[in-house]
């Protein structure tokens, strides 16, 4: 959400204080805004951060005197004394999985941050399928739920060292269910004619590379690499000149790779679902998420009808520019003064 924070700073109605660590990206709040950063301690990279944050929230709560806090971290959600508080949502796709992680202080976290969305005054659903699950899976009453989606903020290229040595398609994200890994990889294995591989961004654990790496050791191995974190500067170059950016997910709050995808002028390949549709607006190819046939048929499409491809880059660029903070900023600046007022 630093993208939000950047332009709520813009603005001079309302005066904020922004919380965040010192010592990471440099974040600069003029006047009538403040800044307070807490040095950040470290922390579990996935089991039990959550407790951490939120004490971090209370070490900062006391150093404080605002009267109303938004918190944009799920891991940091919590009560603050007498302070009203507001709340993003990205997704709660764990709850509709019909479960949390397998560890169980993942769980207990996951459990604590159910919990305090119930008792949050006004949730900031990234959606409209975030607010319906909002509604549906928590009975949170809909009046107290807004719509803000987000923006698309690309940060400039700094270059790649090497380009690629072959043509790829790319799929960006973790291990997560939801991420519909596995139907991608289904659909590589009926496109053996092709002449890209597929390379898998994001950051995974050892444990969770490695089983990767087993079931791409099934017929797969010379046409599938995991290239690990990729540094933001580096995104857009990689995601552009891939023959196609892949999002197969089953389940998703918003689907930010598809509109960073649209706007670094990717084709963009992605499951039939509204929110991703919602986003797109008919710029990318579609398939149905369990359908890996229909899938390795826009692969073909993606790799062998060069006209569609750069005709959808350009829809896809068009698209990003209607990929604003705009409206989400409005809505949360009326949020703040509805809250500050009552």
């Amino acid at each position: 959400m630093r993208g939000l924070a950047l332009r709520l700073a813009g603005q001079t109605e309302i005066p904020i204080e922004f919380w965040g660590w010192s010592g990471e990206t440099v974040f600069e709040a003029r006047p009538p805004h403040s800044v307070l950063m807490l040095r950040r301690v470290p922390m579990p990279e996935y089991r039990g951060g959550w407790v951490f944050a939120q004490l971090a929230m209370r070490r900062r709560a006391q150093r404080s005197k605002v009267r109303a806090v938004h918190i944009t971290d799920p891991n940091a959600l919590t009560t603050i004394g007498n302070r009203k508080v507001l709340s993003t949502v990205y997704d709660l796709i764990p709850l509709r999985e019909g479960q949390g992680s397998h560890r169980a202080i993942a769980r207990a976290g996951y459990r604590f941050y159910l919990t305090a969305l119930k008792k949050t005054g006004t949730l900031f659903a990234i959606s409209n399928q975030t607010a319906v699950d909002l509604v549906d899976l928590l009975h949170i009453a809909g009046e107290r739920i807004r719509i803000a989606r987000p923006g698309v903020d690309l940060p400039p290229s700094t270059g790649r060292s090497a380009p690629p040595s072959r043509p790829y398609f790319l799929f960006i994200g973790g291990p997560n269910p939801n991420k519909n890994l596995a139907t991608l990889l289904d659909a590589m294995k009926l496109c053996t004619e092709l002449p890209e591989e597929l390379l898998i961004a994001g950051h995974w654990l050892p444990k969770q590379a490695d089983a990767l790496n087993a079931r791409v050791a099934d017929g797969l191995s010379s046409r599938v690499r995991h290239i690990g974190f990729v540094p933001a500067g580096e995104l857009a170059d990689l995601m552009r000149d891939a023959t196609a950016l892949v999002v197969p997910s089953l389940m998703e709050g918003f689907g930010l790779p598809v509109a960073e995808g649209l706007a670094a002028g990717a084709l963009v390949l992605h499951s039939r679902l509204p929110v991703l549709e919602e986003t797109s607006a008919g710029a990318a190819l579609t398939f149905e998420p369990a359908a890996a046939a229909e899938l390795a048929a826009c692969l073909r499409q993606a790799s062998g009808d060069a006209a569609l491809a750069s005709s959808l880059r350009q829809r896809g660029l068009e698209r990003a520019k209607e990929l604003t903070w705009d409206a989400a900023v409005a809505t949360t600046l009326a949020s703040y003064r509805a809250v500050l007022e009552s």
